[in-house]
């Protein structure tokens, strides 16, 4: 087993599109399993915007994963913007923590799951902060300034492992 300390960073909202893209279902405890790999876990943390009133399939869910599978739900209540768009705040939260947790040097490495441009910045910090980071994302939502910036190498793909994370 590697000693390698690990955090996981999951923008559910962006890879749950991807899942939905390709009709499945994923077993959220067999993708923590597939992004570990023979890695040390500190943390797994699940970013979503939520709507409220929340329904009663979804609290079970968030329930399970954090009982079951240890993942820590981060939840920020949606702002409706517009009547049709919503503010999630995700993205910051996220930025947050990976660059807060790098600072604390509770990891080595910053697994990122989602494809989103806009963690150029963040992704840049924590590199500074000399610590890898692993994006995981749909190759369609994979934004190019993500892979220039970290190289191929560290990039891998949800769409590879689909059989291994369905439900």
């Amino acid at each position: 087993m590697s000693n390698e300390k690990v955090m996981i960073f999951i923008d559910n909202s962006n890879i749950f599109k991807g899942f939905r893209r390709y009709k499945i279902k994923a077993d959220y405890e067999r993708l923590k399993s597939v992004l570990l790999g023979n890695r040390i876990l500190q943390d797994i943390f699940l970013y979503e915007g939520i709507v409220y009133p929340m329904s009663n399939r979804k609290k079970k869910w968030y329930n399970d994963l954090k009982n079951n599978s240890n993942y820590t739900i981060k939840a920020s209540f949606d702002k409706r913007v517009s009547r049709k768009t919503f503010e999630k705040k995700v993205d910051v939260r996220i930025a947050i923590d990976m660059v807060s947790f790098a600072y604390e040097n509770r990891y080595d490495t910053a697994i990122l799951v989602s494809g989103d441009g806009d963690f150029l910045p963040v992704i840049k910090k924590v590199k500074e902060l000399n610590k890898r980071v692993e994006v995981w994302a749909f190759k369609y939502s994979l934004a190019n300034i993500i892979e220039e910036e970290i190289g191929e190498e560290q990039i891998y793909y949800l769409d590879d492992v689909l059989d291994k994370i369905r439900m």
